[in-house]
């Protein structure tokens, strides 16, 4: 594919510098996209409060119960039909693993997991994308 997307978050020194950007295939893109994504609060995003994904609304707890997987996992797929009109969705799959972690010898924390697992198409030429995974932490 060829490197037609710039990358996220752009190279603010080569902006400064007058020197080209970095570009990235379409495949990169749309991860980078949907990373961004992930990782953004809903309400964070200054020119867009509805952008930001639901995960981060909920407690610690809620992520292991089916319901609110469930509502995790729609709210994505509605994003990546909304605001990514280069592919469509054909899977979204949340995990959920707990690990218990000690740093410096203090008590243990239980660190939660949750791996997000993306499949797609783009839409212009019907390829399936390599299955993509993201995850998100979430400590007790």
């Amino acid at each position: 594919m060829p490197a037609d997307y710039y990358a996220i978050p752009p190279s603010f020194g080569s902006l400064v510098k007058r020197e080209p950007l970095d570009k990235l295939p379409l495949d990169e893109s749309v991860r980078q996209n949907i990373a961004l994504y992930l990782s953004t609060r809903p309400g964070e995003y200054h020119f867009d409060s509805a952008y930001g994904c639901i995960i981060h609304n909920y407690e610690f707890q809620e992520l292991n119960e089916t319901p609110s997987k469930d509502q995790i996992k729609r709210s994505i797929e509605d994003y990546l039909r909304k605001f990514d009109k280069r592919i469509e969705p054909e899977r979204v799959a949340i995990e959920v693993a707990d690990v218990e972690e000690k740093i410096d010898g203090r008590n243990p924390r239980i660190c939660r997991y949750v791996q997000i697992v993306v499949r797609c198409r783009l839409t212009q030429t019907r390829e399936m994308l390599p299955e993509m995974k993201f995850r998100v932490v979430r400590y007790s």
